[in-house]
C-alpha cells in the first residue's frame, strides 16, 4: 500500500513534468528565450569541445538540481514570496549558486556570466514548473556556445 502510493505519486509527478514541458511549446515566451542562446553566436568559444549528448546531460542535471531542487526549494521556504518583478528571491539565489559552481571549472568572468542564463532558466522553471523547457534551452546556449554553428 504504502509502495503504491510512493510509485503513483512519482508517476503523477513525471506526468505533470511532461504535461507542463508541452504546453511550453505553445507559448511564444518559451521560443523568446531559446532565441537568446543565439548570443553565444558571438561570444569566445571554449576550447572545451564536449558532446552534444554530454550537453543535454549536463543541462538536465543541472536544471534538475538547480531548478527542481534548490529554487523549488527556496520558493517553498520563503512561500513564494519575495519577489521583484517577474523574479522571484529564489531564482536570483539559485542562479547565484549556480554561477558560483561554475567557477570550479571556469575563470571568474566565465562564470559570472552563466548569471544572467541562470535567471532565464529559473524564470522558465517558475513559468512552467517542470524542467522539460529549461532543459530545452540551457541545452541550446550550451550547443551554441560551445559549437557556435553557423
Amino acid at each position: 500500500m504504502v509502495y503504491e502510493f510512493f510509485v503513483n505519486r512519482i508517476l503523477k509527478g513525471i506526468w505533470n513534468q511532461l504535461k507542463w514541458g508541452a504546453c511550453s511549446f505553445t507559448d511564444p515566451i518559451f521560443y523568446l528565450f531559446l532565441s537568446f542562446g543565439f548570443v553565444g553566436l558571438y561570444v569566445p568559444s571554449p576550447d572545451l569541445k564536449l558532446s552534444l549528448a554530454l550537453l543535454f546531460a549536463k543541462a538536465f542535471i543541472e536544471e534538475l538540481f538547480f531548478r527542481f531542487l534548490l529554487q523549488e526549494g527556496l520558493d517553498r521556504f520563503f512561500r513564494y514570496g519575495y519577489r521583484v518583478g517577474p523574479l522571484s528571491l529564489a531564482n536570483v539565489l539559485a542562479s547565484l549558486v549556480f554561477s558560483s559552481m561554475h567557477l570550479v571549472s571556469q575563470p571568474l568572468s566565465w562564470a559570472a556570466l552563466t548569471f544572467i542564463p541562470s535567471l532565464a532558466f529559473g524564470f522558465i522553471w517558475q513559468r512552467y514548473r517542470s524542467v522539460v523547457p529549461g532543459t530545452i534551452i540551457h541545452f541550446a546556449y550550451n550547443a551554441f556556445l560551445f559549437y557556435q554553428f553557423m
